[in-house]
């Protein structure tokens, strides 16, 4: 998917590899306490350690982080399109300070937690990994009911990728790299499925 986000990216490679949240942060940044986390920004992980855990190209995951452009400023809280959500999706357009809305749906996008109104950091860090498209605090899902991904084919309309990819461009001034089909095969099957806790 066009712009996704490494939370997003991270969330399906725990799922589909059964990993809990402590035991992916110590992958990918092994000095870094798994409950405190670490902010998934351009400047603060290391994108080459990425690469080879994810078993990504560099251009997707340097397209996944805030801070490609030298203007980005980002939300420290995870902002998210619930229509996006329940597609298993969460770009990292929705974290820069100057988009407000879903280009694919229109929605203003969301920071509150629909139940119980919590706001989640954008981070990686134990908690955050271990609730894929739920709330930190309270495990519900942000979509509008049970997140089921049934496959790691895109759910979304054709119209929608474009609309991010064309929104992404506009951002970066360049040409933006998707997450093909075929390289997430390693998250086969159910990613996420889980009900809340």
């Amino acid at each position: 998917m066009p712009g996704e986000s490494l939370v997003s990216i991270l969330w399906k490679f725990a799922c589909a590899n059964a990993l809990p949240g402590h035991a992916l942060l110590h992958l990918i940044s092994p000095e870094v306490d798994p409950h405190e986390g670490v902010a998934p920004v351009r400047d603060a992980v290391d994108l080459a350690r990425l690469c080879r855990v994810l078993r990504l190209p560099s251009n997707v995951l340097s397209t996944s982080l805030p801070g490609a452009a030298p203007h980005d400023r980002y939300r420290g809280v995870f902002r998210y399109c619930r229509q996006c959500a329940a597609h298993g999706y969460h770009s990292v357009l929705f974290q820069l300070e100057d988009e407000n809305l879903c280009p694919a749906h229109q929605q203003s996008l969301q920071t509150r937690c629909p139940h119980c109104n919590g706001e989640t950091p954008y981070k990686i860090n134990a908690s955050v990994i271990g609730a894929p498209f739920r709330c930190g605090w309270c495990h519900s899902h942000y979509s509008y009911g049970q997140l089921s991904l049934l496959s790691t084919t895109s759910a979304m309309r054709r119209q929608d990728r474009i609309a991010i990819s064309r929104r992404l461009r506009l951002h970066t001034g360049n040409d933006v790299d998707a997450v093909h089909p075929a390289r997430m095969e390693m998250s086969g099957g159910d990613t996420c499925a889980k009900s809340s806790r």
